[in-house]
């Protein structure tokens, strides 16, 4: 019965490092997209009406007129 609270304590540990470690690699990821659509925003489709980030296949579109006119693959 003495241990329980060690065992308790080491699941608490545990858990709170592994979420520090989840929270830290979503954060990451949300400010590396984050930071692709805004070069996409400002560097790649400076000037056209419109773009669009795909996430996915990490593709830049510009649109002018509802159309596209220029895609960029950025890495």
């Amino acid at each position: 019965m003495k241990n329980k609270w060690k065992l308790i304590a080491w699941i608490f540990i545990i858990l709170f490092i592994l979420s520090v470690l989840i929270m830290a690699w979503a954060y990451n990821i949300g400010t590396e997209m984050i930071e692709k659509e805004n070069t996409c925003s400002y560097n790649v489709c400076d000037g056209y009406d419109a773009f669009f980030y795909d996430d996915y296949e990490e593709v830049c579109y510009c649109y002018l007129n509802n159309e596209i006119v220029y895609q960029e693959y950025l890495k």
